[in-house]
């Protein structure tokens, strides 16, 4: 079994400790894959919801995007 200490990059990534039975089966190296893939994954989530934003931000008025982009921030 892999102490919780090697995986505290994956518990990080999931904003809690991996549970037991993942952290049985997966090696430190699959673990740390598995943090990196985590971050990857909300980084790019991260930016289509920037980029979301900006769209939607398009369709309003120039004078009450500021407004709106602080409500949605």
């Amino acid at each position: 079994m892999i102490p919780s200490s090697d995986a505290s990059g994956l518990a990080s990534e999931l904003g809690a400790e991996p549970p037991p039975g993942l952290l049985e089966l997966l090696t430190l190296e699959e673990l740390q894959a598995l943090a990196e893939s985590l971050a990857a994954a909300k980084r790019r989530q991260s930016q289509a919801l920037d980029g979301a934003l900006q769209d939607a931000l398009g369709h309003v008025p120039f004078i009450f995007r500021g407004a709106v982009e602080l409500i949605l921030t």
